[in-house]
This record gives C-alpha cells, sequence and structure tokens, in this order.
C-alpha cells in the first residue's frame, strides 16, 4: 500500500506534466497535449471560441466546428449554466443545436442520479440479439484491419479524446459487428478518455447496443465517407464491412432478441472504513469540481484532493495530468496522494463538506465521514419524472421549451 503524500504542483504546466509522469509511473498512455491543457483559464478561453451557428451546420463532420469543452464540464472547471448563459447571450436561438447537446449531457446525469449505478448493467432488453465475446486484442491494440477504426483507436490512445460521431461509429462496429459485449467496451473506452464520465459514456454505448433505446445503432460506408471526407475510405484496400444499404446491413447484424431482461453485471465494492469520532471539517474536492471558481472554495474549511487509487487507479496519464492542471489553479487546495480514510485520519478531518455527485463509488468511499452534500445548479428548473428520463425525445418535451427561452 501506498504511504499518503502531501504534494505540491509545480507551476510550470510542462513541469507539472513530468512531475506526475514521475508520481504515477503505472499510468498508461501519452501526455496530454498542450491544447488540452486542464483548468478554468483554458475553459474560459475555449468558450470565447465557440460559435454555435458553425457548430450547428458541421459539426457531424469529422472535422467540423465542435468546442472541445466536454473534459472541462466533465471536471467541473466550467458548468452547463454557464454555457448555457453565454451562447444564449451570443447566439440567441441560433445556438439551440449547442443548447440541445448541453441538454444531452444533462439528461444522461439526470438518468445516472435516478438509476444509480443501474446504468453499469442494461437498463432495458436488447431490441435486437446481442452476443458478448471480449473485447479483442485487435481493437485494443489498434489491428483491427479497417483504416476508419484502427485510426479512431489510435486517436483516442493519443490524445484520450474522439468526435462524437467516431464515437459512436467505432462503438456500433464492436458491438454489432465484432459482436463484443458492451460493457467490456464501454470500460475500455472511458478509461481512456480525457472527458470521460460514466453517464454519458456508458449510457451512449447501450444506446448504440439498443439496451437503452428503441433500435440498435448502426451505419454504412456511405454515411461514414461523407462525413470523414473519404478520409479513410478513398485509398481503403479493406474488405469492408459497412459496405452496403442499411438494409441489407439490417439482415446481416441483427437478429431476433432472445431474452426478456436486460443482463446485470457485478459492481467492485469500495472499501468501507468506521466512522471518525472527529468534529473537524474540511472541503472533500473530488473530480467533479475542479474550478478555482467553485463556491465551496469560499468556504472558511481546509480543502483536500487526494489522488486516491480506489478512484484513479485505472485513469490514463494524461487524464490524471489534465487534473493536476486544473488543481494548480486552485491555490487554497491541499493536493494528497493516497488513500482518502488514511489522508482524513491524518488531518484528523471527522465530517466533510463536498458537491453532490451522482458518483456511488465516491459517495461510499466518503460515507464515514457525515458527509454533507451541496447540491449541483440544474440546468433548468423544472422537475423531470423517472419515466421521462426512460428517453431523450421525452425529456426534451420538457426542458426544450424552457431552454430555448432561458437567460
Amino acid at each position: 500500500m501506498r504511504p499518503i503524500q502531501k504534494i505540491k504542483l509545480p507551476h510550470d504546466h510542462v513541469e507539472r506534466l513530468h512531475f506526475i509522469k514521475r508520481l504515477f509511473p503505472e499510468a498508461e498512455g501519452a501526455d496530454l497535449r498542450s491544447e488540452w491543457a486542464g483548468g478554468r483559464m483554458q475553459a474560459i478561453k475555449k468558450l470565447n471560441e465557440v460559435d454555435a451557428i458553425a457548430y450547428a451546420k458541421n459539426r457531424n463532420f469529422l472535422n467540423g466546428t465542435v468546442t472541445h469543452l466536454s473534459p472541462y464540464l466533465r471536471h467541473g472547471c466550467i458548468t452547463l449554466n454557464e454555457v448555457l448563459v453565454f451562447v444564449k447571450r451570443r447566439f440567441g436561438n441560433a445556438a439551440e443545436n449547442m443548447l440541445m447537446q448541453l441538454a444531452w449531457r444533462d439528461y444522461w446525469r439526470q438518468v445516472w442520479h435516478v438509476k444509480g449505478n443501474a446504468i453499469l448493467s442494461e437498463m432495458e432488453p436488447a431490441k435486437v440479439k446481442l452476443d458478448y465475446q471480449p473485447l479483442s486484442d485487435a481493437v485494443r491494440q489498434a489491428k483491427t484491419g479497417l483504416p476508419c477504426m484502427d485510426g479512431f483507436i489510435q486517436t483516442l490512445t493519443r490524445e484520450g479524446y474522439l468526435h462524437n460521431h467516431a464515437r459512436m461509429w467505432l462503438a456500433s462496429y464492436i458491438v454489432h459487428h465484432l459482436k463484443t459485449d458492451w460493457r467490456e467496451a464501454a470500460d475500455w473506452f472511458e478509461s481512456r478518455l480525457l472527458d470521460g464520465d460514466l453517464a454519458s459514456n456508458h449510457l451512449s454505448w447501450q444506446w448504440v447496443a439498443s439496451t437503452f433505446s428503441s433500435k440498435p445503432y448502426y451505419f454504412n460506408k456511405e454515411s461514414l465517407a461523407r462525413y470523414t471526407g473519404q478520409r479513410y475510405c478513398a485509398d481503403c484496400r479493406a474488405a469492408c464491412p459497412f459496405d452496403d444499404n442499411y438494409e441489407a446491413l439490417s439482415a446481416r447484424l441483427f437478429k431476433q432478441a432472445t431474452t426478456e431482461a436486460g443482463k446485470l453485471y457485478a459492481i467492485s465494492p469500495v472499501p468501507m472504513h468506521a466512522s471518525s469520532d472527529s468534529k473537524a471539517i474540511a472541503v472533500f474536492v473530488h473530480d467533479e469540481m475542479l474550478g478555482a471558481s467553485n463556491l465551496l472554495m469560499q468556504k472558511p474549511f481546509p480543502k483536500i484532493f487526494v489522488f486516491d487509487p480506489v478512484l484513479y487507479e485505472d485513469w490514463p496519464l494524461n487524464r490524471l495530468q489534465f487534473m493536476a492542471d486544473c488543481l494548480s489553479e486552485m491555490m487554497s487546495v491541499e493536493v494528497w496522494v493516497g488513500h482518502t480514510h488514511e489522508v482524513l485520519q491524518h488531518k484528523g478531518v471527522g465530517q466533510l463538506v463536498t458537491q453532490d455527485t451522482p458518483n456511488l463509488k465516491i459517495k461510499a468511499l466518503l460515507k464515514p465521514y457525515a458527509t454533507r452534500w451541496e447540491p449541483v445548479a440544474k440546468l433548468v428548473n423544472v422537475e423531470i419524472s423517472e419515466q421521462r428520463l426512460k428517453r431523450f425525445s421525452r425529456y426534451w418535451e420538457k426542458v426544450g421549451p424552457v431552454l430555448l427561452g432561458a437567460v
């Protein structure tokens, strides 16, 4: 077991990258690329570069206008509400397409809040027969023989980021063509993402697989070629599994579902510890609240962040470096490495204040500390029933009119 260690992050970004690489030599993946430097200042810079009109026109193209805000939203450098206010004031209802994408992120998260760890198992019975083969080494090593899929995997490994359309194509190929267990694939994919989020990631894989949608998602060569600008297809010599019309692909890929119940997956338990008798209070900073402007930073208590292996052992190097960038801006936060309960014992902390989260692993970790969970502002102030959360279209019927009229 690694002893607890309080660390001081270097002020210089490049030095900080090297420092984290030395601190976590077991972390896999590439270093954080300069265009993905973490922190609120970078988030605001990217927000000011947003072009919601161009986004609406070409966001589905691989080289289209996208915001690259997802890692910053995921880690709390900036909030959905801030982005909402910004794009509404600058672009008005011309930003409808972008506002809908903000709503998708809010939707996934609300489902996670209501369903908890159920999102890690099949939410509904699959609408087509699914097979559950292990994820192949060919996928892990980007050696599928298909230039498009191998290119997507290489980009994911190199940058920790992939265009949303490419994520959908890759997931569809892995689940429906290779007949891979969607959950194993989703875990593998999320563990390489800079913007990795259990709700957005795992529920999207379920949407592709048809365990949280009315039908499976699949695509053909014509669609891929169009939205990639022939980037992979023009010189491809592989036998293309996508080169057919949708009717023929459907007949080849899908068979009638043979089960009336969704598959359940085991969840690894979080180690539990005894409650503390101490009355000392601290703010626990977790990975969804890494913004220097977070209101909890104004609390008159010590602020503590812990690189805890229970939470971050499987995270890629560039994501650990991204978090270090974020934390370097949060001057009042003590940064530790080790197990959370040991750090809190060492600090004499018995009670915590932190930002609410649907992440039950974090909640279990903090359960012994009489934790007060401060709520996160809603994207829109309307109540969403569990029934409406079964499909985004039903959620959007309620949220859309409010969202488009907000601000």
